[in-house]
C-alpha cells in the first residue's frame, strides 16, 4: 500500500493508494444502493458523493491523476470536478468505514444534474460491499495471481447503443450457443464456460454458459470483463459492459447462457479476455480466462 497526499484548496487529506480489481462499468444514476459502479462528471458542475461513514481512502486512477480535483468535507462528503476539457475515464477507489467501493469515473459532455449526486451505502463496521472484489488481485482458475491496475480506454465512455436492437441480437446469439469444456472454470458447484463471441456494428458480443450444480441459487450481482495484454502482463484494460442478457438468479440444477456486450476493440491472438462474476451469497469471484485465439478468426489480429 502506497501512502500519498492530495490537496484541494486549503484542505489536505491523507490518501492510501492500492491495487484493486475493477468492476464492470454501467451507467448509474444517483441512488442509495451499493451497486453503483459508474460516477459521472461534466463540464462546469461538481459531482457530489455522500458516504455512510468517514472516508479514509479516495483514489482516482493510480493516485497521480491530474484530470480531476476533489475535496472531502465533514469526513464523508466528497466534491469532484474535472480540471481539463476532456478528462480520461479512469478508476475510482473509495474506502468509507470498512466498505471499499471500486468504480469508474467518467466524463460526459451532457449529464443530467440528478446524475451528479451519489450516495454510497455502508456504515462503520458494516460488512464488505457486495460489489467489492474479494481481494486486491485477480485470481485465475489455475491459481495465477496478478496485482493489477485497470483502466478503461478513453473512447469507451462515449459509446451509445440501441438497447432494443442489441437486446434482440443478444437474445438470438445466446440461444444459438452452447458452452465448451475447452475453456471453463469451476467454483463450489458452479461451472462457467466460454461459448462464443462475435463482432457486429462496432460492438462485441461474448456468450458464456453458467451451470449451477450447487445446492443454492446463484445470484449474479456483478459481471466484469477485462482484456489482458500479453505484452503488459500487470495491466488489465476494462471492457465496459454496455448491455447484458443474463438472469439475476440461476437456480440450482439450471443452465443459462450469459451474453455481455462491450465496445469493439483490437483483439490480438496472444492476449486474453477475462470475465469475473460475483455472487452475493458467498462474495467469491468466478474468474475465467479465455485466450483470444478461441474467438472467431475474423475478430483477431496478429
Amino acid at each position: 500500500m502506497i501512502n500519498s497526499m492530495a490537496k484541494f484548496g486549503h484542505v489536505t487529506i491523507g490518501m492510501c493508494a492500492g491495487l484493486l480489481l475493477l468492476a464492470g462499468s454501467r451507467q448509474a444514476s444517483a441512488q442509495t444502493k451499493s451497486s453503483i459502479d459508474t460516477i459521472f462528471t461534466t463540464r462546469g458542475a461538481t459531482t457530489f458523493i455522500t458516504c455512510g461513514a468517514p472516508v479514509s481512502t479516495f483514489q482516482i486512477g493510480d493516485g497521480k491523476n491530474t484530470d480531476y480535483d476533489y475535496r472531502i468535507v465533514d469526513g464523508n462528503l466528497v466534491f469532484i470536478r474535472p480540471t481539463v476539457p476532456a478528462p480520461r475515464t479512469t478508476n475510482l477507489i473509495v474506502r468509507e468505514g470498512s466498505n471499499v467501493h471500486y468504480m469508474i469515473l467518467t466524463f460526459h459532455d451532457k449529464v443530467d444534474l440528478a446524475q451528479l449526486r451519489y450516495t454510497l451505502s455502508g456504515k462503520a463496521g458494516a460488512e464488505k460491499n457486495e460489489a467489492t472484489p474479494e481481494a486486491a488481485i485477480v485470481k485465475g482458475s489455475d491459481g495465477e495471481q496478478i496485482p493489477v491496475v485497470t483502466e478503461e480506454e478513453p473512447a469507451a465512455a462515449t459509446v451509445e447503443i440501441d438497447t432494443v436492437s442489441v437486446s434482440k441480437i443478444a437474445d438470438d446469439f445466446g440461444k444459438q450457443q452452447k458452452g465448451s469444456r475447452q475453456y471453463e472454470t469451476k467454483l463450489g458447484g458452479i461451472t462457467l464456460s466460454f461459448s462464443n463471441a462475435m463482432t457486429l456494428n462496432n460492438l462485441v458480443y461474448f456468450c458464456y454458459e453458467l451451470k449451477n450444480k450447487s445446492q443454492q441459487p446463484y445470484n449474479l450481482v456483478k459481471a466484469t470483463l477485462m482484456y489482458k495484454d500479453n505484452k503488459a502482463a500487470e495491466r488489465l484494460y476494462t471492457m465496459p459492459v454496455l448491455y447484458k442478457k443474463a438472469p439475476a438468479t440461476i437456480n440450482r440444477k439450471e443452465e443459462q447462457q450469459l451474453v455481455f456486450v462491450v465496445p469493439s476493440r483490437v483483439f490480438k491472438r496472444n492476449d486474453q479476455v477475462i470475465v469475473v462474476l460475483q455472487n452475493n451469497a458467498d462474495q467469491k469471484q468466478l474468474v475465467l480466462y479465455t485466450p483470444v485465439n478461441a474467438m472467431p478468426k475474423y475478430m483477431t489480429t496478429q
